[in-house]
């Protein structure tokens, strides 16, 4: 049995959580909210190998690999 949410369940599940933070603590708790669920989304696409960590840092530094 695939236990695994649909990306249309989960991105409802992102929508709610982040209407939810704009209508309980206003704009700033959206923006930290936000940030907070953008910080989670790259740490679990590391985890899960889909983004090399290292390629990543390189593009957040502004390195350029040759390869």
């Amino acid at each position: 049995m695939n236990t695994m949410l649909s990306p249309v369940a989960v991105s409802l599940l992102v929508a709610a959580a982040l209407a939810w933070s704009a209508l309980e603590h206003g704009a700033g708790g959206f923006i930290l909210m936000a940030a907070f669920l953008a910080v989670g989304l790259i740490v679990g696409r590391m985890i899960d190998g889909r983004i090399d960590a290292r390629k990543f840092w390189d593009l957040l530094t502004g390195r350029r690999s040759s390869s």
